[in-house]
């Protein structure tokens, strides 16, 4: 169960939850990451069977299983009575995966949280560190995903600026954060060949790498690099967590190589890998 601000969901919301019954017209759910009703343990949510499949179904047990964890659609929501109509044909492919990945970074990011609260020295609940830290960083991305990353990225400046903070605390999280949060990146590479025929030649090889080098600004996870192989080769690595924005980075280098080529009548190429 991940933590939610909300005891439950928004009408139209995808969500995760976990299969407990299910009957010949519907299908009853846990939902894992809402409270619902104060007696409850979790938020329950049911399934009609036209909500299953858009197909004639026989046999309701040959889509869901109990135990089953699902990815559904929200549609109605009553909070007094605890009443959540979901969904699960209503939800296609591409978004059943997107929000079991955005569920696991859920889960990542409150896993940090809770191995801050197991710390030695750290004397605070996972509810107190989600109000203290969780929330507040949550407030600052458009997901859980961006918010690990984030952290992963520039928590010490992110953390610096949340209110309530003792360096014990930051220090330990970002500690944590180094040691369980990797980002996926992609890269592409190639050769650069470049040469220039005039007497000051190598200066405006030089030049030209290192404007190729300025088109972004380096980061740990986006970034340039271009190393010397033999002349007039060099081998350019473009890094990036996402592949299209790698290509765009690439064509702006390749971009800025080439304006200086033609400035200084050089000749340039580029060979992928």
């Amino acid at each position: 169960m991940v933590k939610s601000r909300t005891k439950f969901p928004r009408e139209g919301e995808f969500v995760v939850a976990k299969v407990t019954e299910v009957q010949k017209q519907y299908v009853y759910v846990d939902l894992l990451d809402y409270e619902g009703l104060d007696y409850e343990s979790s938020a329950r949510g049911m399934i009609h069977i036209s909500e299953i499949s858009s197909r004639w179904i026989k046999n309701i047990r040959n889509y869901v299983r109990i135990g089953q964890r699902v990815v559904l659609r929200s549609l109605r929501i009553d909070v007094d009575k605890g009443h959540v109509d979901l969904s699960l044909r209503r939800v296609n492919s591409a978004q059943k995966e997107n929000r079991i990945k955005q569920w696991k970074y859920a889960l990542k990011f409150e896993n940090l949280l809770q191995f801050l609260t197991e710390t030695e020295g750290i004397n605070m609940t996972l509810d107190e560190a989600y109000e203290l830290i969780g929330f507040p960083v949550l407030d600052l991305f458009d997901s859980h995903q961006e918010a690990v990353e984030g952290l992963k990225e520039n928590g010490e400046e992110i953390l610096s600026d949340l209110e309530g903070i003792t360096d014990e605390i930051k220090t330990n999280l970002l500690k944590i954060i180094d040691e369980n949060v990797s980002i996926s990146t992609v890269s592409i590479s190639g050769k650069v060949k470049l040469s220039f025929t005039s007497e000051n030649g190598i200066d405006q090889i030089k030049e030209s790498l290192l404007d190729a080098l300025k088109v972004i600004e380096q980061e740990q996870t986006r970034n340039i690099n271009i190393n010397y192989i033999a002349a007039p080769l060099y081998r350019l690595e473009i890094v990036s967590k996402d592949y299209l924005d790698a290509e765009n980075i690439l064509s702006d280098a390749l971009e800025t190589i080439e304006k200086n080529t033609e400035k200084y009548n050089g000749t340039f190429e580029f060979i992928r890998d």
